[in-house]
């Protein structure tokens, strides 16, 4: 065999090889044809852009909606620590000749413990109301037993 020979046999197999590239090459490009046309169906060759368009548009509108949401849910956290939540009330005999419990306390305090004790101290002639400020559920002006168990109780309220 000589080269001419040699260099013949390689040119057959090398446009053999070619051929069948191609031919390979030619099906998947009628095969990605195909698929493109599946997706670009519609009234105009735009149909899908504009559909991804659309729905890229409806997600920055849902983005912006979820910050407004998050913004709005933080100020409602805040006002909710500085509302009066978990009342508490207890009410008992005042004095020993009264027969009736119509004495009271009652603790309104926020999250953060500020808020007021009223008291109610009901004898058979005369009602004294007291209104005691509670700051971080302590209070400066001296507490009774009761109201200092409804300010208990309404901490152990805010805690659960």
């Amino acid at each position: 065999m000589n080269a001419q020979n040699i260099l013949q046999i390689f040119l057959t197999h090398s446009t053999s090889l070619l051929t069948i590239a191609l031919g390979i090459i030619l099906l998947y490009v009628i095969y990605l044809h195909r698929k493109l046309s599946f997706f670009m169906r519609g009234e105009n060759a735009k149909s899908l852009e504009s559909v991804i368009k659309t729905y890229l548009a409806h997600v920055d509108d849902l983005k912006k909606h979820d910050e407004l949401i998050a913004e709005h849910a933080l100020k409602l956290e805040k006002r909710l620590t500085q509302a009066v939540r978990n009342v508490s009330t207890v009410r008992f005999k005042a004095f020993d000749q009264n027969a009736s419990n119509q004495s009271f306390a009652i603790a309104l305090v926020n999250e953060l413990g500020n808020g007021v004790i009223l008291s109610s101290l009901h004898h058979r002639d005369h009602v004294s109301v007291f209104a005691k400020p509670v700051t971080h559920y302590a209070s400066q002006h001296d507490l009774t037993e009761e109201e200092q168990g409804v300010l208990e109780e309404a901490k152990k309220a805010h805690r659960s």
